[in-house]
């Protein structure tokens, strides 16, 4: 028998429904645990899984090796000659692909370069700010005044407060919201620019600095199954 893609696909989408009727199953079954019925629908959720499984991956081994041996009984300049079409959409498809993500990688380098320059900007407005004030005996107990800290400088103006931010925090806070918004989770470079980089955080400053940030788009990535306990697990397979 030949077995062609969309065979392959068809099982591998049965997989992944028997893993969504699981999911449902599973969750049923953490609501009502000592249901005899929703335990019964888990237990056979499960071994449905376990048989879409078996049999996607079977599928899968027999096509991978049907097309492997009609690819050895080919020479390459068949094979390139029967695929003249493919490799031609490829090569005009990356190309414009490979543009496109040049220039946008350039446009955010220098997106990033002015945001770095606007932060070391207003640091020393911050800064030249704070001396004046304080050289004119305003302190910060008031509404007005200046300070020179041991890490920043801060501002006071008609009960507005402006603090030093650093560029390196704020370029890191950007990177952050970036990366946690695109990068599936749980992800080390999150968790790294999170915690390792001493990026700005907006609530943990008097003066609440890019707070009012608009979110990233966020990339929706599937939930992972959640595990159901020892207890339930063993008496669904049962």
């Amino acid at each position: 028998m030949t077995i062609t893609a969309e065979m392959v696909a068809q099982a591998e989408a049965e997989v992944a429904e028997a893993e969504r009727v699981r999911a449902a199953a599973e969750e049923a079954l953490m609501e009502s645990p000592n249901s005899t019925v929703k335990s019964t629908e888990l237990a056979a959720a499960l071994k449905r899984v376990a048989q879409c499984r078996v049999n996607a991956r079977e599928l899968r081994e027999a096509y991978d090796a049907q097309v492997e041996a009609e690819r050895s009984a080919a020479t390459r300049e068949e094979l390139e000659k029967a695929a003249a079409k493919e490799i031609a959409a490829a090569g005009k498809e990356l190309k414009a692909a490979r543009g496109r993500l040049e220039d946008a990688a350039e446009a955010a380098q220098k997106a990033l370069v002015d945001l770095m320059k606007q932060a070391e900007g207003y640091d020393a407005a911050v800064e030249r700010h704070a001396g004046v004030l304080a050289g004119a005996g305003l302190g910060l107990d008031g509404e007005s005044g200046g300070a020179a800290r041991f890490f920043d400088c801060v501002v006071k103006a008609r009960g507005a407060v402006y603090e030093s931010a650093g560029s390196q925090a704020v370029l890191m806070h950007v990177v952050h919201r970036v990366a946690a918004a695109r990068l599936p989770h749980p992800c080390p470079a999150v968790g790294l620019l999170e915690y390792n980089t001493g990026r700005l955080v907006p609530e943990n400053r008097e003066d609440g600095l890019l707070s009012g940030l608009p979110a990233p788009e966020r990339l929706d990535f599937p939930e992972l199954p959640r595990a159901v306990n020892a207890l339930q697990a063993q008496r669904a397979a049962k």
